[in-house]
């Protein structure tokens, strides 16, 4: 007898990750290719219709079948139409495109589109960190910032489907003798990250990181940050808590607004160590209205890389009532 697997895309700045699902959340099958140049969009989308083929192969051969594919995208993505309508600074080339109803063409099957981090908590509220609760703030720290909001049990996406976009909020930036304003991903995301530590090696790379990059600060990455901070590298780790602080004190604004009862923190950079989730939580705490906070958790993501593509392969699903609910 043949079983019912779940297919979902998630497309990154950097990386597209695909795989298949089954009823229970286990991973049967996953991959990832590299992102290409999303401007103009063709050769992305040619990529996402080849996981697309990929999946339904390899799903063939676990004898399942696939009854609609999933696709997390970044960006504002609006539901109804399947239309990536703006917000994608890492992805600029396919704003406007429409991408369900291509993608719907050459797979022949239902297609169903969200928003990638949107995707990420889905998979969190079904299987991971956000079992169980009803008013959630999930961020993903990687590249850039993606940002969710449950209330009530329910995905909000706002009249225009921009809501969630934490990333995009106006922090403080202090230059020189100016205060100036930036958007939060810009100062917090791994990015952000990699230019300030390269920065600070200009005039003096540590040994943690000579014995990583040599004299080649181009070689720098997320990963080999957090392991020069293993390896006891001051600097790395005061950029790390400097970047925690910076998100705590945004998040603080969203919990006294909000008063949630879990933040998710999610992503490479949560992920990667150097306390970064403990400086985010005493910042949460020790700087918002007490009765905000009475209440709240913050806990790490459970679901790991495999989160976008696990909650895009059940966009679909009628019985998740976190996806349905919300549309």
């Amino acid at each position: 007898m043949r079983k019912k697997l779940f297919a979902g895309i998630d497309i990154g700045a950097t990386n597209i990750k695909y795989g298949l699902v089954d009823n229970e959340g286990k991973v049967r099958y996953k991959a990832k290719t590299i992102t290409p140049d999303s401007n103009p969009p063709a050769k992305l989308f040619e990529q996402v219709v080849f996981c697309g083929e990929q999946l339904l192969i390899m799903a063939d051969e676990e004898d399942g079948d696939v009854d609609f594919i999933g696709v997390g995208s970044p960006g504002t993505v609006n539901i109804k139409t399947g239309i990536v309508e703006g917000t994608c600074p890492n992805l600029p080339g396919w704003v406007g495109f429409h991408l369900r109803d291509l993608l719907q063409e050459r797979l022949n099957l239902p297609v169903f589109i969200d928003n990638d981090a949107n995707c990420a908590t889905l998979a969190e509220c079904r299987y991971g960190s956000g079992v169980g609760y009803k008013d959630i703030i999930c961020l993903t720290v990687g590249t850039g910032i993606g940002g969710t909001i449950i209330l009530n049990g329910r995905l909000h996406r706002g009249v225009s489907f921009a809501a969630g976009e934490i990333g995009h909020m106006k922090v403080a930036v202090k230059d020189t003798e100016a205060l100036t304003y930036d958007f939060l991903e810009h100062q917090v995301s791994s990015k952000a990250i990699i230019s300030a530590i390269a920065k600070n090696l200009e005039n003096d790379i540590t040994p943690a990181f000579q014995s990583q990059i040599g004299d080649n600060p181009e070689r720098l990455t997320i990963r080999r940050i957090f392991t020069a901070i293993k390896r006891g590298d001051k600097m790395a780790l005061r950029v790390i808590e400097d970047t925690a602080r910076l998100l705590g004190m945004a998040l603080v604004s969203l919990v006294n607004v909000l008063n949630p009862e879990l933040i998710i923190l999610g992503g490479g950079v949560a992920e990667g160590g150097g306390d970064f989730v403990r400086v985010v939580k005493e910042t949460v705490m020790k700087e918002s209205l007490p009765p905000a906070v009475e209440s709240l958790r913050i806990l790490p993501a459970q679901m790991g890389n495999n989160a976008g593509f696990i909650g895009a392969a059940f966009l679909g699903d009628a019985s998740d009532t976190k996806s349905s609910e919300a549309e």
